[in-house]
């Protein structure tokens, strides 16, 4: 009989006694893939990130900079005002190739708004942040409405969502993005005109705090973003920023230095803790099957009085430890693929970074990584332990196995 049906059949009969090597294979294997999974997706999300700052600086009210970067990172809800004078002045300020002003506006969480949100206002007619990724691909597309919003905002029956009293058509959903665009909604400054007015009415004041003015966009915004001409310093034109606008400038290679570092960490922390979950699964299967191969040695010696030779019983352990591993494997992988996909948003809202799921060549390369490694560490014990079995000649195995 070949080996293969030999360990086929004891595993269909329940004889292999491998379940203890079964179920750390399990837990090798999913703590593999979900590390993988983790790092792949914080990864993902740090490049989309990237992608979509579209500005070099924002220039933020004094202050602000911890609100801006909640904003982009989780779309922490957050109103803050700044004088729109200041964009002629910043537009003239040596080195500024583009400006164009944004409004953060926070929707309440009470019966006059859907939901509590971040609403971000454009101009279009200046903006180069936010319409290159939303218009052309988006707006053209699928029709007529007032507002964009993220992916991981309900929208009412009749795709439409309620601000401060008032109902607005949505024209479109953004795809995910891992950061806290998906959490908000986009409008242009047309719109976000009348929701400044209702907001006021509801007491959310914005601007001077004197209650709603109109045409309100024309004096206050909340941020301005800024594109650097690409032979100047970021840093120098900042500084010629700080020295004549009253307010803080946010750097977009800080943010994302900030995000990437933490995510470097974070993906340390999963590497250290698989690492040593591959070195402690290891070992204790090779005492695992150390002590099955001792307490199987009659079985051993009857092989071997069949002509079974040294290698044959080596090889015959070899299957019976990988096929457990694999197994297990494909088992640890399916169970935390059932954790992490369901579970995907919950983790990201948890560990505040921007998070994407994979694309499906990574999630298969992940699978296929920790099935392997699984595999490996059942393979060097079961060879640990077929050079044990098979170095006791046959009579000394049948004396042993009789006491």
């Amino acid at each position: 009989m070949k080996i293969a049906d030999i360990v086929l059949k004891k595993i269909r009969n329940g004889n292999i006694e491998g379940g203890a090597a079964f179920a750390f294979a399990i837990v090798l294997s999913s703590t593999i893939f979900a590390g993988m999974m983790l790092s792949a997706s914080l990864y993902r999300g740090a490049d989309n990130l990237k992608k979509r700052l579209g500005a070099d600086i924002a220039v933020v009210p004094k202050g602000q900079e911890s609100a801006y970067e909640g904003i982009l990172l989780n779309s922490e809800p957050v109103e803050c005002s700044f004088e729109r004078k200041y964009e002629s002045i910043i537009r003239s300020t040596e080195g500024v190739e583009k400006v164009t002003p944004v409004i953060y506006l926070a929707s309440l969480r009470a019966s006059c708004c859907s939901v509590p949100i971040q609403i971000i206002g454009y101009d279009p007619e200046t903006d180069f942040v936010t319409s290159p990724w939303i218009s052309d691909k988006y707006t053209n597309e699928n029709g007529d409405g007032d507002m964009i919003v993220g992916c991981n905002i309900a929208i009412e029956e009749g795709n439409t969502l309620t601000f401060f009293g008032r109902t607005y058509n949505v024209a479109a959903r953004l795809n995910k993005t891992g950061t806290g665009m998906d959490k908000s909604a986009y409008v242009p400054f047309e719109v976000m005109e009348q929701l400044i007015k209702d907001a006021n009415e509801k007491g959310v004041q914005f601007g001077d705090g004197e209650g709603y003015d109109k045409n309100i966009t024309d004096r206050y915004v909340s941020a301005f973003m800024v594109d650097v001409a690409d032979d100047y310093s970021l840093d120098s034109v900042a500084g010629s920023i700080l020295g004549v606008v009253p307010g803080e400038v946010v750097r977009s290679q800080k943010v994302i230095k900030s995000v990437t570092d933490g995510i470097g960490l974070f993906a340390d922390l999963i590497r250290a803790i698989t690492y040593l979950a591959f070195a402690g699964v290891t070992f204790v299967t090779v005492i695992l099957h150390i002590y099955r191969v001792n307490n199987r040695k009659k079985e051993w010696a009857v092989y071997r009085m069949m002509g079974g030779s040294k290698s044959w019983i080596i090889r015959l352990i070899l299957t019976e430890t990988t096929t457990l591993s694999l197994f297990g494997a494909i088992v640890g992988v399916l169970l935390a693929a059932l954790f992490y996909f369901p579970f995907c948003d919950h983790i990201s809202q948890q560990i505040k970074f921007p998070f994407v799921i994979p694309e499906v060549s990574q999630i298969v390369d992940a699978a296929l990584i920790a099935i392997g490694a699984t595999i490996l560490s059942g393979a060097v014990p079961g060879l640990i332990a077929g050079e044990i079995a098979s170095e006791t000649e046959c009579y000394e195995l049948m004396r042993e196995g009789e006491n």
